[in-house]
């Protein structure tokens, strides 16, 4: 009676211990069971999303210049790896539990913008630049014009410096020439009144000039009584008339008495 009890018992023993091996073997088993070994796990790969092609606007034709239009996209996120393909076993132990090794999360794309701005090209054509270049560009030009402006406001002053310099050369000119004209004119009034001057003092000259009266061609005195009556006494040498004779002291004089 006493082996019957006992060998029931035995074979609920070996029925149970069946279950609980058959649970483990199917990965099932209670709350409270341990896993004999962590399972490894294979590494992840993070696959970056494909980020938005822009509008491609650059150098494409535009209307108005100075019009801005901004095209947004987004960055390209750079994929991530974990720590390391391979992961070392865990051991197995009643008391360790599973580990797992985590991707680390991909970088979150961040916005961007370009801006473009309708500007004319070197060839004189509209296209949308962008900002930076647009800025050079038009920098560039303005540069340019300042400097030719420049140029052509110093050409215009020169020219008119040249002009101003040449209208007073005439003008220096003109008047020398009316300065000489006006002394010309004052020296042949001058010598003209001169010449006037003296031909009126010549004609007054001759006016009052009294030619002398003409000597008779022949005179003689016999003595000085003729010589008296003629008016010609006294008679003095080298006056027609006298003679020796009517001087008798010989002085020169004759009829002086």
């Amino acid at each position: 009676m006493s082996f019957l009890p006992r060998a029931r018992s035995l074979s609920l023993g070996a029925v149970t211990l069946t279950a609980v091996l058959a649970l483990t073997a199917c990965g099932g088993g209670s709350e409270g069971s341990e896993p004999s070994a962590s399972a490894t796990p294979s590494p992840t790969k993070s696959t970056a999303s494909a980020s938005p092609t822009p509008t491609v606007v650059a150098n494409q034709a535009c209307k108005s210049a100075g019009v801005t239009q901004t095209v947004k996209q987004s960055a390209t996120p750079t994929p991530t790896r974990s720590a390391k393909g391979s992961t070392a076993k865990a051991k197995a132990s009643p008391s360790s539990s599973p580990s797992t090794t985590k991707a680390s999360p991909s970088a979150t794309p961040t916005a961007q913008s370009t801006v473009y701005v309708c500007t004319e090209n070197d060839n004189g054509k509209l296209v949308w630049m962008t900002e930076d270049d647009s800025t050079k560009i038009v920098a560039a030009r303005q540069e340019k014009a300042d400097k030719e402006a420049a140029e052509k406001k110093a050409a215009e002053e020169a020219a008119a410096a040249a002009e101003a310099a040449e209208q007073q050369r005439l003008a220096d000119e003109a008047a020398a020439a009316e300065a000489a004209e006006a002394q010309r004119v004052a020296d042949e009034q001058a010598a003209a009144a001169a010449a006037e001057a003296q031909r009126v003092a010549d004609e007054q000259a001759r006016q009052q000039y009294v030619a002398p009266a003409p000597a008779p061609a022949a005179a003689y005195y016999p003595n000085c009584a003729a010589a008296k009556a003629a008016g010609a006494a006294p008679v003095r040498i080298g006056q027609p008339g006298y003679g020796t004779h009517l001087d008798r002291d010989g002085d020169g004089v004759g009829c002086e008495r």
